[in-house]
């Protein structure tokens, strides 16, 4: 079963590159039964990893696109013209929310008071409020995506209900772009069953939350209150769900404090508060894996500036080219120093920041080479 799941995490890794965090966070929510937000631009896959994720447990799966003109039948279902007929108001919920243990919502803040109600007790309690009867919903995880932050006070329970919150962005690397639109459409490699995801949800449940692990988090709280940076009570709570899913994902019984590296996209309301987020919960859960994420976020500003110099004068271009290459190498050395005092999660996050630093060396060096009029180097 553990296997099978970190299967289905290398498969999407594979086809849905520099989503990593996205990936990685949503398997943990679904194994903890929690909503993700996916916040950026259309065409982006957002809908497409969430699809493929759901084909991968064969899990019922529903994908709405509301509008300020949505209904609620849309979401629910249609009014039921024989219940009518006795004055009762039913819906027919077959292939709708009420019914779908995946779901991805676009445009999910476009959701009017009409909507928002029952919207509300799907996604918390997973209770849907058919006529006088309540319903009980087999939602697993709902993913909302939107390209602009909710505005009024009217969405900010809605907003809250996702527990984890990703900016996802149009992909950086050259290479990786050219790896997606060689491709076919992504699919999900995997069947695992919704057994398999009852009985992993069933085992996080049981990973025990040490006291070293409440300790930090209380410090994180802390931390967080003093920058202004506030979350509910609720939220703490069930965010060790969340690291319960981490933990059982890298093969332990039993947490601590590295695994509280997921509330980066927990934790704030605006992405621009992210990077402080970020540095609160690195420096106090895991410091080293902080360190590695700060050189891979250099080597991509690296590559990113590299790039724009493309098209313009030659020279310059080679010279930033190969200037970048010698950078990338120092970054791989920090990392390989880092590598030898650090600990479970900092030497996963370690291997995968090597691993994208060498594949923009390899596409910086091949510029150079090309540019001076030599054979490509691999």
């Amino acid at each position: 079963m553990h296997n099978q799941i970190n299967q289905l995490r290398a498969d999407l890794m594979a086809q849905f590159p520099e989503r990593k965090d996205v990936i990685d966070g949503s398997l943990a929510a679904i194994l903890a039964g929690e909503h993700v937000l996916l916040l950026g631009p259309p065409g982006t896959a957002k809908s497409a990893l969430v699809r493929a994720i759901a084909q991968a447990f064969s899990g019922s799966y529903v994908e709405r696109l509301l509008t300020k003109f949505s209904t609620p039948e849309e979401l629910f279902g249609s009014i039921s013209l024989k219940a009518l007929e006795e004055d009762r108001f039913v819906r027919v919920t077959t292939g709708k929310l009420p019914e779908a243990e995946f779901a991805f919502v676009d445009e999910i803040f476009k959701a009017n008071s009409a909507i928002l109600n029952s919207l509300l007790s799907v996604v918390n309690e997973r209770i849907f409020h058919n006529d006088t009867t309540p319903v009980l919903c087999p939602l697993v995880s709902m993913f909302g995506a939107s390209n602009e932050l909710p505005e009024g006070k009217e969405l900010s329970a809605l907003f809250d209900r996702f527990l984890l919150r990703f900016d996802v962005g149009y992909l950086l690397v050259a290479r990786n772009l050219r790896t997606v639109l060689m491709a076919p459409e992504p699919t999900a490699s995997a069947n695992l069953g919704m057994d398999v995801l009852r009985a992993g949800q069933a085992a996080v449940a049981a990973v025990k939350v040490t006291d070293a692990t409440v300790d930090a988090l209380l410090a994180i709280r802390d931390a967080c209150r003093a920058e202004g940076i506030v979350a509910s009570d609720r939220r703490w709570k069930k965010s060790l769900k969340l690291v319960r899913a981490v933990a059982w994902l890298a093969g332990e019984k039993q947490t601590c404090p590295e695994d509280l590296a997921i509330l980066v996209d927990s934790l704030w309301q605006d992405p621009k508060d992210r990077p402080k987020v970020a540095r609160i919960v690195g420096n106090l859960a895991d410091p080293t894996s902080t360190q590695a994420i700060e050189i891979l976020d250099a080597a991509r500003e690296i590559a990113t500036k590299v790039a724009s110099l493309r098209s313009g004068d030659r020279k310059s271009y080679i010279g930033q080219a190969a200037q970048a290459v010698e950078q990338f190498d120092a970054q791989q050395a920090k990392l390989a120093e880092l590598g030898r005092s650090a600990g479970r999660r900092a030497r996963s996050v370690i291997g995968d920041a090597v691993a994208e630093i060498q594949g923009l060396h390899a596409e910086v060096a091949r510029a150079v080479s090309t540019g001076l009029g030599l054979r490509s180097l691999r």
